[in-house]
Parts: C-alpha cells; structure tokens; sequence
C-alpha cells in the first residue's frame, strides 16, 4: 500500500470539541462514529476498498454487508474467509473511515475509483432486521434485542408491529461531546442503530448522490455484480469465490476459525453473489428449495427468510408507516427496483432534485 493507507480513528476532529448535536443541526454525522453507539456510524462506516480495481464498496447493513467483507478478505488471501468477518484485524486495513483524511480526500476526489452500493425493498429489509436483530427466538436477537428492550421498556422481545409503531414515532437526538448513551437512539434517522438507520443517510447517499457511481438493487444482484466487479477483480477473484454450505444452506462454522472450502467432484463454481443464495435473506420457499436440490456451495447469511414472510407480518397499516418512516428511502427505491443494470448517482440526483437539474442545465449551457 506504498505507505498511504494509514489508520487514523480520530480524524474530523471538529465535531468531538464542539457542542454539535448534528441532527438539530441538519448535519450527518462523522464518519468515526463518535455520535452514535458502536456499528453505529457515519456515512462512510462501511466503506471497503478493492485497490486493484480502485473500487470503493459501501455495504449498507441487512443489504449484504457480509458477503461483500468476506470476498474483501478472499481477494487478499485469508483462508478463513468463510468465518464471520467483524473480528477479523485484516479487514480494518482497507476501511475507508479508518484511514487518514487526506486518504480519504484522495480517493473522494480522484475519478478513477468507483464508488458502488446496493439497496433493498425498505419493508423487507426492516422485517429482515427484526426476525435476525430484535425477536428473540432460538438465539436470535443480540445487542440490538437488548437495546431495544431496555430503552423502550420492554419487558420481552417486541412484536413486529411494536417495532414498527415505535420506529415510526420515536426520533433521534444524536449525543453530543462524545457522549454514546443508548437511551438517546430513537426512531430512524442519523443516529440510530444502523440495522433499521434509514439507506439513504449511509454511504454518503444523502450528500453526495452523484459520486456514487453504481446504485444497484437486490432484486438485480446476480448481473449488478458481475457489472460492479468487472475486468480484473472478477476474473481473478469474483468467478472463483465459492465456500461450502451445511444441508440447510447455513455455514456454521465458528467466528474464530474456519477452514478453506472442500470442492468435491459435482460441485459447482457459481461465482461471488451468483448463486440465489448469496443474496441472503432475499431469498422465497420457492428459491431455497431449488437451492435445496442443488449440488451447490452456497453463502453465509442471516436465514431470515424475510422475502417469503413479507405478506405474513405487514398488514395494509404497517405498510403505510413504513412508507412514510422511509420515505427518503423508497424514493430511490421506486427508481432502481426494476433496472436490470446499475443506476449512476448522477441520474437519479437528476431525476430527484430540482437543485441539480437546474445546475446541470447551467453546465450544459456553459
């Protein structure tokens, strides 16, 4: 890395010395996540760096973060790239919000990387986060389950609809010169829990749309992938990735270690996000049991099943205040759902603000 990639977890030093509440103040907060709780952060919190490609992936949580960290690591060799990758040290070296500013800067500012992220439906993904984050059922449900419980007084897991009604009415007042209390992450808005934080105020979605270069949807990740990875980073790394799965399609292997995937004779090498398990809890009954039938190496995900259960727990109600809490959220959504190819952020920036189409009417006339 030519000595230029170095970790500095202090930078945007602004906010922690001054009394900023950046949600009164209309601002996101930095991307050191000195506002928010933990995996709670600012926008660039989930940023991973492919240098040989110079591209810059942000990986929205409960949108496929994990597949994305754990073909990060495959890509640099780590034999136990198929275990849970959060504790792993080698993935910090390429986290974008680790980095020192001018690094940062660098890369923001220098056209040839290419800023990518994906977005789900909105409704599935906030199931997607309840049945794998908040219900506590047979081991599911961790330090957001607890959170949630204690800071709206619950005296056990929420309902669905309990989740979403307090969601929908509760808001955010980020904790301000260093603070971290829970207590104070309400709603869905800049500093809340990153599961349930609305897409649109990550990965710099919010501020600066038109540097995002590809914005792909789940629906599409099979073809947006290989798009996204295209030239040397799939023909060396993204074609071969592949890992084994347990009958149930689940690898169980511990986070701490977990050995190198065992090709047998009748496996096949789908390709990173090219098998429908790769998308995660995107997945119906339908799907899973084609899945089933396969002699396939399949992913590591959340088994949620939150696609199939969509009709199970929204009721006509729920959807409304879901639409209304994301709003921001199915704005882009409505607008990248169907596109069978990755969306540019400058198009949508277009199609969404009058702000930029007027300014790109004044370049055009320049």
């Amino acid at each position: 890395f030519d000595g230029k990639l170095g970790m500095n977890p202090t930078h945007l030093e602004q906010y922690n010395h001054q009394n900023i509440d950046p949600y009164a103040a209309h601002l996101p907060p930095p991307g050191c996540s000195h506002f928010s709780y933990g995996g709670g952060s600012g926008s660039y919190h989930h940023v991973i760096l492919f240098p040989l490609a110079k591209l810059a992936f942000c990986g929205i949580p409960k949108v496929g973060i994990t597949q994305w960290i754990q073909f990060l690591r495959f890509t640099f060799g780590a034999k136990d790239y198929q275990a849970s990758p959060y504790s792993k040290p080698d993935q910090r070296l390429l986290r974008f919000d680790l980095m020192r500013e001018e690094v940062q800067k660098e890369i923001l500012n220098d056209p040839e990387w290419k800023f990518a992220v994906f977005m789900r439906d909105p409704a599935e993904r906030l199931l997607s986060t309840y049945l794998d984050k908040v219900r506590v059922n047979s081991g599911n449900g961790g330090m957001e389950a607890i959170h949630f419980r204690n800071v709206y007084n619950f005296t056990e897991s929420p309902t669905f609809e309990e989740f979403v009604e307090t969601i929908a009415k509760n808001k955010t007042h980020c904790p301000v010169r260093g603070g971290s209390k829970r207590e104070n992450l309400h709603g869905a808005d800049w500093c809340t829990d990153p599961h349930w934080r609305p897409q649109t105020m990550a990965c710099g979605i919010s501020e600066f749309l038109p540097r995002i270069n590809y914005v792909g949807s789940l629906n599409h990740i099979e073809s947006q992938t290989r798009t996204i990875l295209q030239g040397e980073l799939w023909e060396r790394y993204g074609k071969y990735f592949h890992w084994n799965t347990k009958k149930d399609g689940k690898n169980k292997e511990p986070e701490c270690a977990s050995s190198p995937p065992q090709l047998r004779v009748g496996d096949s090498l789908y390709g990173f996000q090219q098998h429908p398990l790769d998308s995660g809890e995107n997945i119906g009954k339908t799907r899973q049991s084609q899945v089933a039938k396969s002699k396939s190496i399949g992913a590591h995900h959340h088994a949620t099943g939150s696609q199939s259960k969509v009709d199970e727990y929204y009721t006509p109600r729920l959807r409304r205040l879901v639409k209304e809490t994301y709003r921001r959220d199915y704005q882009l959504w409505e607008l990248i759902r169907d596109e069978k190819d990755v969306v540019s952020g400058s198009d949508l920036a277009l199609k969404i603000s009058g702000e930029c189409r007027d300014a790109a009417s004044q370049l055009a006339k320049a």
